[in-house]
């Protein structure tokens, strides 16, 4: 599996959002891509993810340049005004839309199961906003990759929220180890602190993305259709 995009820009309504860049990942690899925080982290999201349409340059998954594949592949996490949840919800709301989603049981019984199965029960009925910010990363990256078609994921500026890199950044390893490929946007400070060689928003010459050693394959989901429901 590879995901590639080359000299992807995005034009706004006053200004560019997103300069000519080129990026590449495949499964069992992550890639940190930074910049300035901005609009162009969003940018880059959405063009990746065939949720929006560069204005120049093409993005391809496994050589088809087809958002619709594109959009079922690839999946953003967190991203500012597009994935990140409402704050003021409590997590096991957050969870269960997260869960209906990815076509999984989404009752209050299978939601508290998941929440305890990641140990995160703890949390279910605080504010989403008040959760610690390693913990918010990790339940929104995992509740992302519960999806059965997803095969790359994003997160969109995880340092945003504060907190040490080294959490977010070893939450991507992990999720290439198990097969998907990662991009994780982030500040230019952050890859200086994680000592990491990133790849930069703007550019079309980049490092080469770090490999992950595998670990167990990921597991398939069932589809909910194919699952009794049974929760009250």
């Amino acid at each position: 599996m590879e995901l590639q995009a080359t000299r992807i820009s995005v034009q706004g309504p006053h200004a560019t959002m997103l300069h000519a860049t080129s990026v590449s990942v495949a499964d069992h690899e992550v890639v940190l891509l930074t910049g300035y925080p901005g609009a162009g982290h969003v940018a880059v999201s959405l063009g990746l993810s065939g949720r929006l349409k560069p204005d120049t340059g093409t993005v391809r998954f496994d050589g088809l340049a087809d958002a619709t594949v594109l959009r079922r592949r690839v999946a953003v996490v967190d991203t500012p005004g597009i994935t990140e949840p409402d704050d003021a919800l409590p997590v096991q709301t957050v969870v269960g839309e997260e869960l209906a989603i990815a076509g999984r049981k989404a009752g209050r019984k299978a939601v508290l199961k998941w929440l305890d199965e990641h140990d995160a029960a703890e949390h279910a009925g605080k504010r989403f906003e008040h959760l610690p910010v390693a913990v918010r990363t990790r339940l929104l990256a995992e509740l992302t990759v519960a999806r059965p078609d997803v095969q790359v994921v994003i997160l969109t500026m995880p340092d945003r929220h504060g907190g040490d890199p080294h959490g977010w950044y070893e939450l991507g390893r992990g999720l290439a180890a198990q097969g998907y490929g990662v991009i994780i946007t982030c500040a230019d400070a952050s890859a200086r602190l994680l000592d990491v060689k990133a790849a930069q928003l703007g550019e079309t010459d980049q490092p080469d993305p770090v490999q992950v050693t595998a670990v167990a394959p990921v597991e398939p989901v069932v589809p909910i259709d194919e699952v009794e429901e049974t929760d009250e």
